[in-house]
């Protein structure tokens, strides 16, 4: 409506959106019919690999806290990936 107005508070929470961005990966993973990416527990999408992590997974909850321990989480499974496949 374009109406402004000021509203005290004590923090913010800001949203951008809920559109995950990974249309570049095509079909190289699994997907929701919604775009966002399926893994299980240890971050591993359908294609061996590959690891996905954060608000473009297919997760009930997207904070930069939980994106932090999906990252940490990909990044050792990804090291694991790749010792056991040198």
């Amino acid at each position: 409506s374009g109406e402004k107005s000021v509203v005290p508070v004590n923090g913010v929470f800001i949203f951008i959106g809920t559109l995950p961005n990974a249309a570049f990966l095509g079909d190289a993973v699994q997907t929701t019919e919604n775009g966002w990416i399926i893994t299980d527990e240890n971050m591993k999408t359908s294609t061996p690999g590959i690891f996905a992590a954060g608000d473009v997974r297919d997760t009930a909850l997207r904070q930069v806290v939980t994106a932090a321990g999906d990252g940490a989480r990909a990044a050792m499974s990804a090291y694991a990936y790749l010792v056991e496949n040198q």
